[in-house]
């Protein structure tokens, strides 16, 4: 399988299930424990995509100063969705305790945050957007070292394939919410499940035009740039909900540990990356038995 096809296929798997994830608002109504289930197993499989795939491979293509990219990703990520918009997947809050919490700091009242579908979804858009460069650059750096559609891309699209639907049942949610019709909804939803692949643009049109030793130092940079995002998104949707669901808390944790054992496994079963300077193995021609 050549790259293009690999990453064809992964864009494709992404976007179906992007738009899938912008329909199921518009079709029923979301309960709060069964999300934070999977948003917890979906972080735990982007923790683990992070700490298993792109964090090493990131220091095996580069060095380990690369690694210092990837605070700076996470800074980047925080600063944007603190200033810009914030990752946030229910339009709403219902539990008073909740609102409590989060409204009343230092014996002050807070009123709650509004969130406007508009700055949500250009903010989810430009963390998909660097998800789709770290699509790239994991698939990328695989195929450098014939691992094919196997290695750390396989892991980076699964966990992609795992958390995107959240976001987009995050904007499509807050368009019903401001009375958006439903035609525009699916048709934002579109735009916004095509980000991926366009990310996957944006990193080959960054190294087209490049000398031939850069490409495998703007992939390196990608991934641990890519691996504090992850990091930065996981994080957002696991600490707001620490102190709320005791009652949930062992669940939570199985969904958890899950989502990152899902990646370790992918990490264990990885192929082994070729030698660097070595030619591609070529298939054996030896017959059974000789």
């Amino acid at each position: 399988m050549s790259m293009a096809i690999a990453l064809s296929l992964f864009c494709l798997g992404i976007v179906v299930v992007s738009l899938l994830g912008g329909i199921l608002p518009l079709a029923m109504m979301l309960n709060h424990t069964r999300l934070q289930v999977y948003l917890s197993f979906s972080a735990g499989a982007m923790l683990g995509a992070a700490f298993f795939h792109m964090m090493p491979e990131a220091v095996r293509v580069g060095s380990p100063e690369t690694l210092y990219w990837t605070s700076a990703g996470l800074l980047a990520l925080f600063f944007l969705e603190r200033f810009f918009s914030y990752h946030h997947h229910e339009t709403q809050r219902s539990d008073p305790l909740v609102e409590t919490h989060s409204h009343r700091e230092n014996g002050h009242d807070h009123p709650p945050r509004s969130v406007r579908w508009l700055p949500a979804a250009i903010g989810l858009a430009v963390h998909s957007l660097i998800g789709g460069i770290a699509l790239a650059s994991a698939v990328a750096a695989d195929f450098d070292v014939g691992r094919g559609a196997f290695g750390t891309g396989l892991g980076v699209f699964v966990a992609t394939l795992v958390h995107k639907p959240a976001d987009s049942l995050t904007i499509a949610a807050l368009m019903i919410d401001a009375g958006l019709p439903r035609k525009g909804a699916h048709a934002v939803n579109l735009a916004f499940a095509l980000m991926i692949p366009a990310g996957v643009a944006l990193f080959f049109l960054g190294t087209r035009g490049l000398p031939e030793s850069a490409p495998a130092t703007w992939t390196a940079i990608a991934l641990a740039f890519s691996a504090g995002t992850f990091l930065c998104i996981a994080l957002s949707d696991l600490l707001p909900e620490l102190q709320f669901h005791s009652h949930d808390r062992l669940v939570l944790s199985v969904a958890l540990l899950a989502g990152f054992a899902l990646m370790a496994a992918t990490a264990y079963f990885e192929p082994t990356p070729r030698e660097a300077g070595s030619p591609p193995a070529e298939p054996s021609t030896a017959r059974p038995g000789s």
